[in-house]
């Protein structure tokens, strides 16, 4: 950081004031980086770990990255039901704690081929976890708590940089399974597009399975059913987006564009999910729009699908529904939904999402705090640690327990109240993204 100070809307509309958001931040900001590291090239996936150029070069980017996709959410204040600043700040120490070793576990398990492999399980499937968001968390969370645990004076730049110049390979090569291929390393330097089904069986299917919605009520009923399927899953994830993922935009022959989105509904790695025993564990939607002609739609790293002008599913002309039974279920047994099934789901995640509403409103603050905790720090390497075959190892070494350091956080970041500090100076102004070769920073 200079120390020239920036009102709150200059960091907002630019990140540390300087560099805007989009294709022309992306470029610009990548125009000032010393190494190549986000070039995705076989060669350099084989390497242990990363130079101090190259891992600063990734912490700087990030800290981009996370302000063009996060930034904004910074400022949305204290969620009326669920203490989200709190546990995201928690769960981020955590990560960035336990994370190296978690990542070192898959490895050994798999290999670097294996890791690049599982990844690009999202080119091959729908229904799954192993997507572009948990992609972007294997990278993002390592540099958001080291950021935060920076900010609580617990660490400086410099501490753990070699553990953390090995644990950034992982992403690197998640990613490189992730696309298929070699080249640029986030969605951000792709023009905002993760066509990952592209080239697949799967759009051919869709075409085939679609249903038209040009009558007025069907398009209704199908637009409620995306709207209450994705409500429950924000619930069931704590006001996140674990639980959605998009992959997109697929252009179509009409000029319009095909998102592919996941709800994900059921999991029996958290206990608060036995209200959605009976359900699918998840429903992909393929949805087929129809837009104006100046309507720009982009799918960030997030895996979140945003337009401009911002409201598109009235424009949404098709969509063929699918549900997977458990993480697990073999990609040959996923199956289309039909319109009397899809009215069952839709009557029963209203009434889930009611009764869960009222269990979390019911919850001591304590209780929903470490919940959160327990979401983030399990479900951002879920889908890799299940791939990888190594769930009772990662249980066994600790998955579902907390560090001393993080421990130590709670009540500076809870009943301090410094949680709703420390993510604007995070995410915001991108003083958590310090080199590491530089402690003064």
């Amino acid at each position: 950081m200079t120390d020239v100070e920036f009102t709150i809307e200059e960091l907002v509309a630019r990140y540390r004031g300087v560099t805007g958001p989009g294709v022309e931040g992306d470029a610009a900001f990548r125009a000032g980086l010393r190494t190549d590291v986000l070039d995705l090239t076989d060669e350099s996936l084989r390497k242990e770990a990363l130079t101090p150029d190259e891992t600063d070069d990734m912490i700087a980017y990030g800290g981009w990255n996370v302000w063009d996709v996060l930034g904004s959410r910074a400022t949305e204040g204290e969620s009326g039901l669920i203490p989200r600043q709190e546990y995201e700040t928690i769960a981020a120490i955590e990560q960035t704690m336990s994370y190296p070793a978690v990542y070192d576990l898959i490895t050994e398990a798999v290999g670097v081929d294996g890791l690049v492999e599982l990844a690009g399980t999202a080119r091959r499937e729908i229904g799954t976890k192993a997507n572009m968001l948990h992609a972007w968390a294997s990278c993002m969370t390592l540099f958001s708590g080291r950021g935060i645990a920076l900010g609580l004076d617990y660490s400086a730049p410099s501490d753990r940089a070699e553990e953390l110049a090995r644990a950034l390979q992982f992403p690197r090569r998640l990613y490189r399974g992730l696309w298929g291929e070699e080249g640029p390393m986030f969605s951000s330097m792709r023009g905002y597009r993760a066509p990952l089904l592209e080239g697949s069986d799967w759009l051919e299917r869709f075409r085939e399975d679609a249903v038209g919605l040009d009558d007025a009520e069907r398009k209704q009923f199908y637009m409620r059913f995306n709207a209450t399927t994705q409500l429950l899953t924000f619930l069931l994830h704590f006001d996140s987006r674990l639980g959605l993922g998009d992959s997109g935009p697929y252009p179509t022959e009409d000029g319009g564009f095909l998102i592919v989105r996941d709800h994900f509904l059921h999991d029996d790695v958290y206990h608060w999910f036995d209200v959605t025993e009976g359900l699918p564990h998840v429903i992909t939607q393929a949805m087929y729009f129809k837009p104006p002609p100046d309507m720009t739609v982009t799918v960030n790293d997030l895996s979140t699908v945003f337009t401009k002008p911002a409201s598109y599913m009235p424009h949404l002309a098709g969509m063929a529904v699918y549900a997977r039974e458990r993480w697990d279920t073999p990609v040959s047994e996923i199956r289309l939904v039909d319109e009397d099934e899809m009215r069952r789901i839709n009557e029963s995640a209203q009434s889930i999402s009611m009764r869960l509403y009222k269990r979390i409103a019911a919850m001591p603050r304590r209780d929903l705090i470490m919940a959160g905790v327990q979401c983030y720090v399990v479900d951002h390497v879920l889908p890799w640690i299940r791939l990888a075959g190594v769930w009772d190892k990662a249980v066994a070494a600790g998955l579902y327990e907390l560090k001393p350091v993080t421990s130590r956080s709670y009540y500076k970041l809870t009943d301090a109240g410094l949680a709703g500090e420390m993510l604007p100076r995070v995410l915001i102004a991108g003083e958590g993204f310090a080199p590491t070769q530089d402690d003064a920073a």
